[in-house]
Parts: structure tokens; sequence; C-alpha cells
């Protein structure tokens, strides 16, 4: 198996041409009663160095080490972009662009009320809650995609197919549900409910009995705590104590066990967000098997994106008591899932592809000798590029800040800095009539600026025009190549600023605590794929050299028996 080095002649397309290609891929013939059922899971912020360090510690009847025995683990997905986030992650995963091509290079813009918002914030739709009632609130879409999903392309191959896709995060949903999914829903934390958007069909009647407020409320009633082996066995394994300094409290959850959740808001920071997100994705399995029972068999994907991994880092850090203890439970919740597929489903009558959208990073207050103990004993160095020294957390409001300041200092009277959202600076209209040479200055004087606070480099999204640089998974490209396939430039942001190793940008989850992701190194960019597809892949088997996201889309692809979206064409097929 090889890895994917992008053809110079794909990686050279335009937006503006990419945005052109939305022609139906392919229709490929399906065997006849042939119906493919994919599960994809993607775990938000599970790192490859988690995986090879902590899922030997799962119990050996859990779900990490069933998919281990019964599918192909490949230990490296390596991300071609350099804005390691939620969006830009997912959107690799099931479209196989990076950000230059598809256009999601972040989480949130800016807005013209100077508020940062999610990415796939659309004025044009409304929210619409699980019991179909449309929501007084700008809902979300795919808009600012220019490019097929794989979820698009099964449609396009079969009109007929379902797909289904869960997260509580619309970026962690709507990438995977394309542009007409039978359904998909988030959580929304105003109204603590499950929603959609008016983008997409009215969320199934089932989907309230899960997912409205009553249930969510019922969910969280009995609170997080730990109790008899689960406690032994995170002592164990955990590289802090519970109260350790620099975990967060939100919304009132605290920051030792027992945990009460008192919120939808606090709720996605406990197991208990993904218990909710597989609860739906049961219930749909048990669905799908059941209209297969009475003769209808339709080719189904159904994607779920657990979130709560990546709050409970966002707020603990990843080294943390809740940190085990989430990895733990969604062991038991991810073995409870497979069972219920192999009873309505058979035991080879499905597939599964989990995965994450980027890796993790330790939090400043615990020492590195603890979070990073293997740092000293690799031959070397650190595998993963973790830095061995104390990690710096950046502020937001330190950033802007300190840019506006050093750019008055350099260019005169200002404002120009508009404003930030990870990991974009935004310029006023006035720093953007600035003629070339100025505007350069305002660079090197605001990189100067942000140095002490861990700023490795700012790149100016101008400047970052000229083809990118190709590369195989197995290389460890430059920064600067990275940082290319990460701008889309007819629409990023004005300058992308490009963190240390051992520094990142506050999540401001719990404003000052926590830990984050985000950065070009491989810690941030390599996560785990394992591969079950009874007869298509070997079973037990390990691959050891790395992957483009563009595997994920290509194998899921081959899974669902369709041709892959146009920017997966490339991508190495790990499936038989």
């Amino acid at each position: 198996m090889t890895s994917w080095n992008r053809p110079v002649a794909i990686a050279a397309l335009s937006t503006v041409a990419l945005a052109a290609c939305f022609a139906p891929a392919p229709k490929r013939p399906r065997a006849a009663g042939a119906a493919p059922v994919l599960i994809t899971i993607v775990v938000d912020q599970m790192a490859a160095w988690m995986a090879d360090e902590r899922w030997p510690a799962l119990p050996a009847d859990g779900g990490f080490a069933r998919l281990r025995r019964e599918g192909l683990t490949v230990r490296q997905l390596r991300y071609e972009h350099a804005a390691t986030d939620t969006a830009p992650g997912h959107a690799a995963l099931y479209t196989g662009a990076d950000p230059r091509d598809s256009g999601i290079y972040a989480n949130e813009t800016l807005g013209e009320d100077g508020k940062r918002r999610s990415i796939l914030f659309d004025d044009d739709t409304n929210l619409v809650d699980v019991h179909g009632k449309a929501l007084d609130r700008p809902g979300a879409s795919l808009a600012h995609l220019h490019v097929d999903t794989l979820a698009d392309a099964l449609v396009a191959a079969a009109p007929d197919a379902r797909v289904y896709s869960f997260s509580l995060k619309d970026r962690g949903a709507l990438f995977a549900a394309g542009r007409h999914p039978t359904a998909a829903l988030w959580l929304d934390v105003p109204t603590d409910s499950f929603v959609t958007s008016s983008e997409y069909p009215a969320p199934p009647a089932w989907t309230a009995e899960i997912a409205d407020g009553a249930a969510l409320k019922k969910e969280r009633a009995e609170g997080w705590d730990l109790d008899g082996v689960d406690r032994g066995w995170v002592e164990a394994h955990a590289e802090t104590k519970d109260d350790q300094a620099g975990e967060g409290d939100l919304g009132g959850l605290g920051r030792t066990f027992p945990h009460a959740i008192g919120s939808a808001k606090a709720m996605r920071a406990t197991p208990a967000g993904d218990r909710v997100l597989l609860a739906l994705t049961r219930d749909t399995i048990a669905r799908v098997g059941a209209e297969r029972a009475h003769g209808e068999r339709v080719p189904t994907l159904i994607a779920v994106s657990l979130s709560s991994n990546d709050y409970v880092s966002h707020v603990f850090g990843p080294h943390s008591w809740e940190s085990w203890d989430e990895l733990l439970e969604l062991d038991r919740e991810l073995g409870a899932l497979l069972n219920v597929a192999d009873n309505d489903l058979g035991h080879d009558g499905y597939a599964v592809m989990l995965t994450s959208d980027h890796g993790s990073g330790g939090m400043p207050e615990v020492a590195p000798e603890r979070a990073h103990v293997h740092c000293s004993k690799v031959t070397g160095g650190e595998p993963y590029a973790r830095s061995c020294h104390a990690r710096r957390r950046i502020m937001p409001e330190a950033v802007v800040a300190a840019m506006e300041a050093a750019a008055q200092h350099a260019l005169g009277a200002g404002p120009w800095i508009a404003g930030f959202a990870v990991p974009y600076a935004y310029l006023t209209a006035k720093a953007k009539a600035l003629p070339a040479a100025r505007r350069a200055q305002l660079v090197t004087a605001t990189t100067n600026a942000l140095a002490p606070l861990g700023v490795h480099e700012i790149v100016d999204a101008r400047a970052a025009t000229a083809p990118c640089a190709s590369f195989s998974a197995s290389e460890v490209p430059a920064l600067e190549t990275l940082v290319c396939h990460t701008i889309d430039p007819k629409a990023a942001p004005d300058l992308y600023l490009v963190v240390n190793a051992d520094a990142f940008f506050d999540p401001d989850v719990v404003r000052g605590f926590g830990a984050s992701h985000g950065s070009p190194y491989l810690f941030d960019r390599a996560v785990p794929l394992i591969v079950r597809a009874p007869g298509r892949v070997p079973a037990g088997a390990t691959h050891d050299a790395p992957v483009a996201p563009s595997a994920f889309t290509r194998t899921a692809a081959a899974l669902l028996g369709v041709a892959p979206p146009l920017m997966a064409a490339e991508g190495e097929n790990l499936a038989r």
C-alpha cells in the first residue's frame, strides 16, 4: 500500500474551478441486493499518541480492543494542513480535500459585528428543533464548502441512499451529512436540545425521544462520578491528581469528582454527551436493521462525531482523571454499539471506520516530566514532536492588544487589527488598504510583538498564493507547506498565526483553563484510524505507514460501493 501524493494538477486547481466540479460522481454498478452499511466514528481530539499509549491499557472486552481485533489499525492518519481544528479536520475526512481546496480553513470566522461565529453559519437558514419547530435564529449549512463530500458522492450514485449524521457540534455533523442527508443533528446549548437547519430535512420524530430538552435533562441527572473498579483504574493511569491546577469549571461541573451536570453546556464535557450521540446512533442502526428485515435495503452511511473527548480536554486537559474516565466509558459504549450492530445488521453486515479530526496537547500546569514521561526515553527525540518543556496558553485578547500596539508603533494611529478568531487575525479596512511595503512592515512588527507569547510566525494570506508543495503522508513537510495547504487565498482572513510547539491558543471553553490543539506539529496532526470491514481488510493487522485523510474518504467510498468525491480520487484505498 502506498500513501497518496496529490497530483500537482489537482493541487493547483483554483477554488473557482473546484466550485464547478459538482457534477455527480460516476455511478458504480452495485451487485443485485447489495446495500452496504458503513458506520463512521470520529472521536474528537483523539491523538495518535493517545492511541499508542492508552488503547493497550483498555479492557480486552471493550469496543476499541474489539475493533482492533476485527479490523485494520492504521497508526497514523496525518492531516496535510496546519490548522488542526474540528471543521478543517472533518472537512478533510469527508471530502479528501485540504482547507486550501475545501474552503474550510478554521472553526470560526469573525462576523461584521466583530463577534466569532461558526464557519458554517448561514443567515439564510434557521435552526429547527427535534420536534420540527423553526427557531428564530440562523442555522448552518455547507455553503462555504467548495467541494463534494462522501455523502454527496453516495447520494449521486444511489439517490435512495440513507445518510444520518450526529454530533454535539454543527461542524462535527454537517461534513459527514453532506448536502442531502436523511438526518443531521447537533446540540444547541441555548435551547438545551438537538437541532438541525432548515437547509436539511426535519428531524425524524423518533429522535425527540433521545435528543430533546426533557431527554437530555434525564440523561445528565445522575451526574458523573467514579466508583469501585473505575476509580482504581483511572487513578492508576492518569498522569495528574484529581484537583490538578489548570483544570476549569464548566457550568458548575467543578474540578473534581463527582461532577453534577446542570446544563447542556456542561454536559458536553462529560461522557453523557457521548451517551446521547451513541443512543441516537444505536437507534438508527436498529431502525435500519428493522427496515432490512422487511425487505427495504438501501446503501446507508451512519456518521457520529463524538465531541465529549474534545470538551473534556479543553476543560480538564488530556492527562486528567476526567480524560481517562471519559475514554474508559467511551470504550464501553462502543462495545455496546457494536453489539447492537451485530444483532440488527449481522456480524458481517456492516463496516466501521473510527478516527479523529485532530490531535491534542497538554496543559501548561502539568509538569512536562509527568505529561510526557517518554520524552527522555525515546532515542532520537519525541516521535510526535511534543515539546518536553512547559507549555504556554495564549489568550486571544493578549494577541489583539499586542498586535495593535505593535502596529501603531510601526505605522502610526490605527486601529489596524479588527479582531482574532483562531488562528487568524483580521485587519481593519485601513490596514487592508496599506500598500505592500507597509503591509509587510505591519506583519514584521506584529510577528516580533507576538514572539514572547509563543507565536512562531505570522503568514500574510495574500502571500500564500503560489502552488503549494506536494508531499507524501510519510514525510514531515516544512511549516510553510502546511500553512500553504491551510489558506484559501480567495476566502481566508488576513493573517495566519503559527504557534510554537510549546504553545496553544486558549480554547475559550473555560477562559484561561484547560488545553487545546490547532498546531501544525505531529502531536496535533497525527490521529489513529481503524477500519473494520469483514472480508475487505485483514483482521488484527497494523498498517505502520502513515496515510493521508484522502485514504479515509477513498476507503469509505469503496466500502459504500461508490466512486469517491473528486478530491479523494487519488487517495489510498485500504479495503480490498
